[in-house]
């Protein structure tokens, strides 16, 4: 036999439901080491205990055995945990000493409840069950030694060989719609699968499992730290939790917890397990951790993106988006509503552009912080595209003073705008990770004849506009010089700010053979903005024209360059 201490993560679970659960042992035990459905068994007249797990799993050192106990003292003062020999048993008849860990309690306050681990690496690689967990009263100082059996608990059906094993057992097993409790851990905390969503991440592609936990109890209770993993037909993809600290929850409030799975996609899994972590001391310095398998939770068929967008309720425009109440990062006192989605072609071609903006009201009484969400936008067919949000210096919503602000989606050059998923995103709280606040079908917005609320939130009207030409002799110049003049009406609807990088208009002067004979881009804020009244633009060319175009844009810049929507043409 050998004793093997090398850091290792190792899984065992505990088919609760096949013993018997014994109600004076709970009743008492502390709220932190609540567990049902098993059966404690009496170690000395004041200690009870009973067992947590049982690990019996091959590795390439050998059998690794583990087994974690609770003891109850059940006394009125303060006892010595008994310095008894902790051996395992397996079918064959062989048992095995097993080290307690160095961190193991060594007395028990009255009424209290601690946890004892044990471990041991034998160096054998056949495949073999065990069958009894003992405590035995040795006494090393006569010749021979006097062993006596105190205690011995049947652990055959609690054996667990390992995170590839499988949980056959229909009491540890839910379904993706049930709501569930890890009773070891708290039997007042309860949690609820919620979403399953796939993301490109630094780290590569991960699958996101979010979790709504609540306090069902009456006291306050912290949420229990523990894992999840996904499991396919061939693999264990191991997850972890992307909160950093697990926060006490109130009676009856509610919280969210994620985990990262690093699968391709979500069809790659057929299920999920629970498992919590476990420690075991070899000494001050060397640490095993394992994971003690739960439960498990098979989960939903795949289904269509159509399916998706046919369960989400239509955006109404302008109209204050309904987000998580248990969101951190909007809000309640600001509103945000979408006022417009338009498709916008690159200058260059290759691409199309979807901008979309939204409105920040901040209708409290005081000045408050800009959200600083994250957008994607999703068509029927299952494509996602991330928004890049306009580049804003603007940090504070002044109250009751609206802020706009644009994101744009790059999409392919045959998307037509129909059949799409606006979703808001959370991408700080678990950065790089995105959680969805938010998420409504909506389309791009149809065009009207009133092309004056192009630019929102300004209304431009363009009153009336005249080209006149001069034809100069002089040398060393074009000899046709155009002076353009230009009448406009600029509105802000309603009390609404734009930050000095919101989207431009563009006019563009061509002729019949759509040659730009000259462009000029216009800003709505900064010194020079457009502003009601006259613009004029003079420039020269080495020809006449009889008939020409005026076409008018609103561009907007992005990572892929510039992108531009044709607003109206006039024709002279």
């Amino acid at each position: 036999m050998k004793i093997n201490w090398k850091h290792t993560m190792v899984v065992c679970v505990l088919t609760a439901s096949l013993v018997i659960p014994s109600a004076s042992f709970h009743a008492a035990a502390d709220e932190k080491y609540i567990q049902t459905s098993v059966e404690s068994y009496s170690l000395t007249d004041s200690i009870q205990v009973v067992v947590k797990s049982i690990l019996n799993e091959s590795t390439s050192d050998g059998t690794r055995i583990a087994a974690t106990v609770r003891i109850y003292n059940n006394g009125d003062r303060l006892i010595g945990v008994p310095e008894y020999e902790v051996r395992v048993k397996g079918q064959d008849g062989l048992e095995y000493i097993m080290r307690a860990s160095q961190a193991n309690a060594k007395n028990i306050q009255p009424k209290e409840t601690v946890e004892l681990s044990y471990m041991n690496v034998v160096d054998r690689y056949d495949t073999f069950s065990l069958t009894d967990l003992s405590w035995y009263d040795v006494n090393e100082f006569v010749y021979p030694k006097q062993e006596q059996k105190i205690l011995s608990i049947p652990i055959s059906a609690i054996e667990w060989k390992g995170e590839k094993a499988t949980l056959a057992n229909p009491a540890v097993t839910k379904k993706w719609e049930d709501t569930f409790t890890i009773p070891v851990l708290s039997s007042t905390v309860e949690f609820k699968p919620i979403s399953l969503n796939e993301q490109n991440t630094p780290e590569g592609p991960m699958v996101i499992v979010g979790l709504l936990v609540t306090n069902k109890g009456v006291k306050k209770a912290k949420i229990p730290d523990f894992r999840i993993n996904g499991i396919s037909d061939k693999k264990v993809y191991t997850g972890k939790r992307l909160e950093k600290d697990l926060p006490s929850l109130e009676s009856n409030e509610q919280a969210y917890i994620h985990y990262a799975i690093p699968a391709r996609n979500r069809l790659e899994l057929s299920s999920l397990s629970i498992l919590t972590p476990e420690d075991f001391a070899a000494d001050e310095k060397t640490h095993t951790d394992f994971l003690i398998g739960r439960l498990m939770i098979t989960l939903p068929g795949a289904k269509s993106n159509l399916s998706y967008l046919n369960q989400l309720l239509s955006y109404e425009w302008n109209k204050p988006i309904r987000f998580d109440p248990l969101n951190k990062m909007i809000r309640p006192e600001i509103d945000v509503s979408m006022v417009d989605l338009q498709l916008q072609e690159s200058a260059g071609g290759g691409f199309k552009a979807a901008v979309a903006k939204f409105k920040l009201l901040n209708h409290s009484d005081i000045p408050m912080q800009v959200p600083q969400f994250q957008a994607a936008l999703t068509s029927y067919t299952g494509n996602k595209y991330m928004g890049t949000r306009q580049n804003t210096q603007v940090e504070t919503l002044i109250p009751n003073i609206s802020y706009v602000i644009y994101y744009s989606f790059i999409i392919p050059s045959s998307e037509t705008g129909e059949q799409l998923i606006m979703e808001i995103l959370d991408n700080k709280s678990v950065e790089p990770y995105n959680i969805s606040l938010a998420a409504f079908k909506t389309k791009v917005m149809e065009e009207t004849s009133d092309k004056s609320l192009a630019f929102y939130p300004f209304q431009v009207t363009l009153n009336d506009w005249s080209l006149g030409t001069n034809y100069s002799m002089a040398s060393g110049s074009l000899p046709y010089t155009y002076k353009l003049n230009l009448d406009f009406n600029i509105k802000l609807q309603d009390e609404v700010v734009v930050d000095q990088s919101f989207s431009k208009m563009r006019l563009e002067l061509v002729d019949t053979k759509n040659r730009i004979m000259t462009s000029k881009v216009l800003s709505f804020t900064g010194e020079n903005k457009l502003v009601s009244g006259t613009q004029t633009l003079n420039f020269d060319l080495d020809r006449f024209e009889t008939t020409i175009y005026l076409r008018m844009y609103e561009i907007i810049d992005t990572p892929f360059g510039e992108v531009r929507r044709l607003v109206q043409t006039w024709k002279r």
